[in-house]
Parts: C-alpha cells; sequence; structure tokens
C-alpha cells in the first residue's frame, strides 16, 4: 500500500529526523500559501515517513448534495490510491498504527481536529496564515481565474467555489459567502480547530509546533530552520497571475472583517506572539 508520500532511507529504515514528541500535521488554509508550505515540508522531512490525508472539510458539500457526492467520490479515489481502501477511516487506524514522532502527515487541506480526534498518536500541527482580507481577494481571484479557463462545456461541471466566482463580481462572492458563514466563515479557525472561546495561547501550546503568517515567509523558515536544525527558504508556488481584482472598497472591507471575525484576531496574534 502506498500510504506514504515521502521516503525513507534507501535500506527501508526511518532515519534519524527533526526533533519533535509528536508526528507532525501539516495543516493548508486555502489560499495562504500552502502549496509553497507543502513542498517547504515534504523537502524537510525527506528521510521521514510522511503519511497522505486527503481533504477532510467539506464546505461545499454543505451548501449542495451534489457537491458532497462528488467532495466523497474524490476523496474515496485518492484513499484507495495510497492505501487499497477508500474509507477514511482506514487511513486513520494505518496512520495511528505506523507513525511515529517526527514523521509528517500531508496531502491536501487537513482540519487539525478531525485528524486530532481520529488518530490515537500524539498530533502537532505546522501551518502559515494570511491576512483574512488579501486572503479573501486570493480566493476571488483564483476561483475566478479558473473559471474562465474552462470550456463552456466543462464551466457547466465547475466546482462550486469557480462557479460563484466566475459568473459574479466580488460583492456577488462575498453575498454568497456571507449567506452560507456558518460554513465558509472563520475558515483558517477551523482548520486550525480553534473555536474562539479558549485562550489562544493554550491552543498553540498544546497543539502547534510550528506556525507564521504569509506576509513574513522569511521569519517562518528562520523560525523552523531553529527548531529543526536545517537551513530553509520559504518556496513561491502556485501564484494567481490573472487578478480580476486588486484591492477592496471599505464597504467590502467590512463585510470581509465581519466573515472573518475570528481568523482576524488569529491572524493578529500569531503576528503579535509568533
Amino acid at each position: 500500500m502506498n500510504f506514504l508520500l515521502g521516503r525513507v532511507g534507501l535500506d527501508g529504515r526511518t532515519r534519524p529526523g527533526p526533533k519533535a514528541d509528536s508526528v507532525l500535521l501539516c495543516v493548508q488554509i486555502p489560499k495562504s500559501g500552502s502549496s509553497s508550505l507543502s513542498v517547504l515540508l515534504h523537502e524537510t522531512f525527506a528521510d521521514r515517513r510522511v503519511f497522505y490525508l486527503p481533504n477532510t472539510y467539506d464546505a461545499d458539500g454543505a451548501v449542495s448534495p451534489v457537491y458532497r457526492y462528488r467532495f466523497r467520490r474524490s476523496q474515496r479515489r485518492n484513499l484507495s490510491k495510497r492505501y487499497g481502501s477508500s474509507e477514511l477511516g482506514d487511513a486513520f487506524e494505518t496512520i495511528s498504527a505506523k507513525a511515529k514522532p517526527g514523521d509528517l502527515i500531508d496531502g491536501g487541506h487537513i482540519a487539525f481536529g478531525t485528524t486530532r480526534e481520529n488518530v490515537s498518536c500524539k498530533l502537532r500541527m505546522i501551518t502559515i496564515l494570511r491576512d483574512p482580507v488579501t486572503r479573501s481577494l486570493s480566493e476571488y481571484n483564483y476561483a475566478r481565474a479558473a473559471f474562465e479557463q474552462r470550456s463552456a462545456v466543462r464551466k457547466l461541471t465547475a466546482p462550486l467555489m469557480p462557479k460563484i466566482a466566475g459568473t459574479r463580481d466580488f460583492d456577488g462572492f462575498l453575498d454568497f459567502m456571507e449567506e452560507n458563514r456558518d460554513v465558509y466563515g472563520n475558515i483558517a479557525s477551523r482548520y486550525i480547530g480553534w473555536d474562539g472561546a479558549s485562550e489562544l495561547s493554550t491552543h498553540f501550546a498544546q497543539n502547534m509546533f510550528h506556525a507564521g503568517v504569509l506576509e513574513d515567509t522569511a521569519g517562518f523558515a528562520r523560525g523552523l530552520s531553529e527548531k529543526l536544525g536545517k537551513d530553509l527558504v520559504f518556496p513561491h508556488r502556485n501564484r494567481t497571475s490573472r487578478k480580476t481584482i486588486t484591492r477592496v472598497t471599505p464597504r467590502q472591507r467590512e463585510r470581509i472583517e465581519r466573515l472573518y471575525a475570528r481568523d482576524i484576531a488569529l491572524y493578529e496574534w500569531v503576528r503579535e506572539h509568533l
């Protein structure tokens, strides 16, 4: 079963790697440098086991049964390729049985809370956050560009977010997000498992191995280098080349700040403390 994304030594033995008392989870928050973060961690943990998990949070499926079916179909296909089983529970069992401290879990956009609840090993996150206003703008531009690049026929079967962004202006996009704020709001907090009530200092002390912000990738890499004893440079991948809009109006900013109020508190805390 090819449940590993990374590699071990040529003799099949896991090499000594980063000093950690936990299995480490790469939490890729959408449109927050997640592709670059994954590339960096795969290079960093090249001599450790890197276990695969697919996307675990189905926001679109909470809005439409059609997209719920498509999410689960994709999830099952990806699991089958790596584990020989389409059940997410089997992947969690494999990780619980085989993962050791210092190994990494990566793959899709994986929610910390879901993973922590389903694996028996001690778990800590590595993640990077982004200013929620610019993240929202980037999400719209990326989704709209993805929709516009599809043929007329393929636009009919486009994923939900590209379809919304591709057929509405930014205000219309925010209308949709606000109508479904219980699903799409405070997305960064959802992924790191922060409910907004507990103390962030406690949550990070218990669950975070390393975090930073996209606006200071050099600082993020420097801090991770110090913890791992390796010289790391944060790569830059998957940037949106076509941008429909480049700035938000004061009114749009107010709407975004309401939609991501908890994420803004999270982002500012990380900038101040980490």
